[in-house]
């Protein structure tokens, strides 16, 4: 009788532990929800859905691994009729997670989505005008192992990021009429978010810098996030069914250059406005030791000078930067 009775508990266990590991057995990459949107943005688009889902499709794009798209989750979220406030509740993210198996989610806010428009000289009379788009994020991380697990939720990335671009070409204006880019701009947001259309803009150029920001600290929380391309079946399906409407087509370069003088935070790389450099553009710093390449810190640029030199500040340093080592960046054009 025990025997009987101990055979029974084996088997309950051995199911339990078949039935957990079920329920953790998710593929890397990552589940995006709407964010809250705290801007003072008042146009067509919506932000507090387009922001992430721009966002998510440039991961999925860059790093070739599955996203779920914001649309995509409240498309869930109506299919069975929950109220926006399950959003935030551990409940529905155990609900998505179970239906698309994928590790990572992010919650976040727009804190700022702006398109400004300068000018210079008499309004009524004539002058200069120019425009600039910037896009400012926080968001948040969780782990959904380890929250549907725990029944709490489990961060591991909590950060901000911005992204500006401004379009220095200036137009002449004359006795207060409008030029055709002060239409184009008045009118921005009837372009569809995230086409190519949208992407030539200010605001477009600031959503793929904030973007690029974002994939380097994932890349600095997650090492292994590069290694995540698709390489099984499953990977496959997950990402055909991860695909919503937007495909932003973008196609990066991996540029190397050096630091060519540093002093205290401030330096100098041989990187410039012909290699795709701007401002705010984060790069990291290696050095080869015994023949490996190590990283050492991060720069973020200050400023374009020339074609292949630009002004930049230390953002980070796990050791001394010094003249002569590495600088690696990804363009996106």
């Amino acid at each position: 009788m025990r025997r009987r009775v101990a055979a029974w508990i084996a088997i309950l266990l051995l199911a339990a532990s078949l039935q957990s590991a079920a329920q953790t057995s998710s593929h890397p990459g990552f589940i995006f929800l709407p964010f809250e949107n705290k801007s003072s943005f008042t146009g067509r688009w919506d932000v507090g859905v387009d922001v992430p889902r721009f966002l998510s499709a440039y991961i999925k794009e860059r790093y070739r691994i599955p996203t779920i798209s914001p649309v995509i989750v409240r498309n869930f979220q109506q299919e069975n009729q929950l109220p926006d406030r399950s959003l935030d509740d551990v409940k529905f993210w155990s609900e998505i997670y179970r239906r698309f198996e994928i590790r990572y989610l992010v919650a976040g806010t727009v804190e700022e989505f702006d398109i400004s428009r300068f000018m210079t000289g008499q309004p009524l009379l004539g002058g200069y005008e120019a425009f600039k788009g910037e896009v400012n994020i926080t968001y948040i991380v969780y782990d959904l192992d380890r929250t549907v697990s725990s029944g709490a939720p489990v961060w591991i990335k909590k950060g901000e990021a911005a992204g500006e671009f401004a379009d220095r070409s200036l137009v002449l204006t004359l006795f207060g009429k409008q030029s055709e880019r002060t239409l184009e701009y008045r009118d921005l947001d009837k372009i569809t978010f995230g086409t190519e259309e949208f992407n030539r803009t200010v605001i477009g150029q600031a959503c793929f810098q904030m973007s690029e920001h974002v994939s380097l600290d994932l890349e600095s929380t997650l090492p292994s996030i590069k290694a995540w391309a698709m390489t099984s079946a499953d990977s496959l399906l997950l990402y055909s069914q991860s695909l919503d409407s937007i495909s932003l087509g973008f196609r990066s370069t991996t540029i190397t250059g050096a630091v060519v003088f540093i002093e205290g935070k401030s330096a100098f790389i041989n990187l410039g406005s012909e290699d795709g450099v701007r401002s705010k553009l984060r790069l990291y710093v290696y050095r080869d030791v015994d023949q490996t390449r190590t990283r050492v810190g991060e720069l973020e640029v200050v400023d374009v000078r020339g074609p292949h030199l630009s002004l930049a500040t230390v953002i980070s340093a796990e050791k001394e930067i010094k003249a002569k080592d590495q600088v690696v960046v990804t363009i996106i054009r």
